[in-house]
């Protein structure tokens, strides 16, 4: 038996009860052909049950945080009993928090559809989060049920084999999708990356209660989700990202030393790592030991920033007008304009150490964008997508900046 550790939780391995996982090295001429996120849920995922694939809550964190999964030859095979149990000790909504994934550790099942769910709200804005809401309640209650989520959960994994497979789910494709599927069609629909081990259907699959769906509606499934405790569910979900990620680059310190911020910004970049060696450089040469580093605070305006992105993006693009360096005043002044908070000053002055390549206080739009796409979705966004700007996005802007004044 091999125990290694994440943060304070045991991550046990061994060969009893577990089943061929495929080799990491090399991929199948089947396996070649999945999307990005099907072959990383299916390298991290370490539980199978009745022919299924599932991460358990530590395996979805951690392939959120590691680079790789940790060393296993054999994918643990879950009895029914042990199933049973997992749920039964699944806490209710009212007893989330912030640290719920890390407390279940192990003992959990996730989906691949709810895997693609959660990373959907990782990479989402709270305005998004909440038209989602409101677009799938489909009674105007401000509450959605179990068969209206699981709607939800299936159009998002039919969305990521046609239409976004590496962006995330797009509002208006979904609702196209949820009105050329029929209600029984989209409960059958929610399926599970193609594995050779994988054997059962996707009837199966779907009927399986997991984790979520059991913190989320109770263990059976009577209960409503209110708006105010899904957006509590969102938060908390967030929140732990974050802690986990600040934790892991600062050391066990209160602060993520400058140049830590940096390999964290970088981490998943498609630049080759020899590229990223400048932007350490950089910061290496404009830092010194007693400068201030990145407190949690800052890492988590910096989290709230990358998901309004797509809105930053926009304000960027527009002020600029000819894709022309950004000054730290139209920086801060998009930043306030696109998510309606100020960063930090200290952060944004790591963030120009980073980006800054002239040492003229400007940054490179192209170049620092596509960093943060990367960033926000953890190597999975498209690099051909291009931001869809327009007047009424600018005109907007600028009521809000005079209203502020």
């Amino acid at each position: 038996m091999k125990i290694t550790a994440f943060g304070s939780m045991a991550y046990l391995t061994t060969k009893a009860l577990y089943s061929p996982a495929y080799a990491y090295s090399g991929m199948s001429e089947g396996e070649a052909k999945l999307s990005r996120r099907q072959q990383r849920f299916q390298s991290f995922a370490s539980i199978e049950y009745r022919g299924v694939e599932y991460m358990t809550p530590l395996d979805f964190l951690e392939s959120l945080i590691l680079e790789e999964p940790r060393e296993r030859i054999f994918r643990r095979v879950l009895k029914q009993e042990q199933v049973k149990k997992m749920l039964k000790n699944t806490p209710n909504l009212r007893n989330g928090s912030d640290k719920l994934f890390r407390q279940l550790g192990q003992n959990g099942l996730i989906s691949y559809a709810e895997y693609l769910f959660l990373l959907t709200l990782l990479t989402k804005s709270q305005n998004s989060f909440n038209i989602a809401f409101l677009m799938f309640d489909e009674d105007d209650n401000l509450q959605i049920d179990k068969n209206e989520f699981l709607k939800i959960r299936s159009l998002i994994l039919l969305s990521s084999k046609t239409s976004v497979p590496e962006n995330g789910f797009n509002l208006k494709e979904l609702m196209s999708i949820k009105h050329s599927v029929n209600d029984t069609q989209l409960l059958v629909k929610d399926d599970f990356p193609a594995s050779r081990s994988l054997t059962a259907s996707a009837e199966e699959a779907a009927k399986q209660d997991t984790t979520i769906l059991v913190h989320l509606f109770g263990q059976n499934g009577q209960n409503s989700l209110s708006f105010d405790k899904f957006q509590e569910f969102y938060r908390n979900l967030q929140q732990e990202l974050i802690e986990i990620e600040f934790q892991e680059f600062s050391r066990g310190k209160t602060e993520i030393s400058p140049v830590d911020f940096a390999r964290l910004v970088l981490r998943y970049s498609i630049l080759h790592r020899n590229d990223q060696s400048p932007y350490i450089k950089r910061v290496h040469e404009r830092t010194q030991p007693e400068d201030k580093g990145i407190s949690q605070k800052q890492f988590e305006q910096f989290s709230m920033f990358l998901n309004n992105l797509e809105e930053f993006t926009k304000a960027v693009r527009l002020y600029t007008a000819a894709d022309l360096p950004v000054s730290r005043s139209e920086f801060i002044r998009a930043v306030k304009c696109s998510t309606g908070h100020d960063l930090d000053p200290d952060l944004v002055d790591v963030l120009y150490k980073i980006f800054d390549t002239n040492n003229d206080d400007k940054l490179s739009y192209s170049e620092f964008i596509a960093i943060m796409n990367d960033r926000l979705h953890r190597g999975f966004k498209d690099p051909t997508s291009k931001p869809v700007m327009s007047w009424k996005t600018f005109k907007d802007c600028v009521i809000r900046e005079m209203s502020a004044c």
